[in-house]
């Protein structure tokens, strides 16, 4: 660092590190004028500490004058830095401040404030990041709950359950542990069916009616026919029974879709 004298305006170098970032007093060698040269203290350090360091400043002006000399100009490379020689590095020893025994308790308070700062400011970064997985799970819980209002507002948000496993859908109800067996009535070849229907909203539901339909190796409707639920509505978490028979299926068919009438989405389908 280089200081210019305010009085006779000769130039002075000094260690970068001589000042401190609490600034100092200095004394010119030449006129012996005396100026504090500040530096660029942690605003944050000084608010949390003036009531501490208002004894130690007061001590640290009294006895932390430095006395400087200056460079000869040839020292100096063009810009106003010093030359990398013996010389040069001998003015920089030479003027190194040397801080009296009185100031330890001022050093002692600057390191316990510099420790409080960073223990400070990584609570604050913690507290970031606990705010923000404390939204994200926020977040999560409500779209879980709402996940039957958000699939039907949004419906390609169904993709996005689905890759986590999770049930979601239009009506806010579930078809599940649907089964399906060949046997025969009256010596006529029927299909029996069975499954179960859960609200998974946490609202009331109405039950739609439920689509069954056989489905060729091929991926093509062979035929299909409507059930209707035992009842009309469902309570949260309420689960009711169907069932259902479809007499003569098709021997061709190869797997049983189920879906609620008019809801959109991939429907569900059984192996036969």
């Amino acid at each position: 660092m280089i200081l210019s004298c305010p009085d006779c305006e000769t130039r002075f170098v000094v260690k970068d590190d001589a000042i401190g970032p609490n600034g100092r007093t200095v004394r010119c060698s030449k006129c012996s004028v005396t100026w504090f040269v500040a530096a660029e203290p942690d605003v944050l350090e000084l608010q949390d500490n003036q009531t501490n360091f208002e004894k130690a400043d007061t001590e640290f002006h009294d006895h932390a004058d430095i006395s400087v000399q200056d460079a000869p100009d040839e020292f100096y490379e063009k810009g106003g830095t010093i030359k990398d020689n013996e010389s040069a590095k001998e003015i920089l020893r030479e003027v190194s401040p040397v801080i009296s025994p009185e100031l330890a308790p001022h050093n002692a308070i600057r390191d316990k404030a510099e420790k409080k700062t960073v223990r400070r400011r990584l609570f604050g970064v913690g507290m970031i990041w606990l705010v923000t997985l404390a939204l994200l799970a926020i977040a999560a819980f409500l779209a879980y709950l709402f996940r039957a209002q958000i699939v039907e507002k949004l419906p390609a948000s169904r993709a996005i359950y689905q890759a986590f496993d999770i049930e979601a859908t239009e009506t806010g109800l579930s078809l599940y542990e649907v089964e399906g067996r060949h046997g025969a009535n009256d010596s006529v070849p029927v299909f029996f069916v069975n499954g179960k229907i859960k609200n998974t909203d946490h609202n009331n539901r109405d039950v739609p009616l439920i689509k069954l339909a056989f489905v060729n190796a091929n991926g093509e409707e062979l035929a299909s026919w409507i059930v209707e639920a035992k009842k009309n509505s469902l309570k949260p978490g309420e689960i009711i029974e169907f069932v259902s028979q479809y007499p003569n299926p098709p021997v061709d068919a190869v797997k049983l879709t189920h879906s609620f009438v008019g809801e959109g989405g991939t429907v569900k389908n059984m192996p036969l």
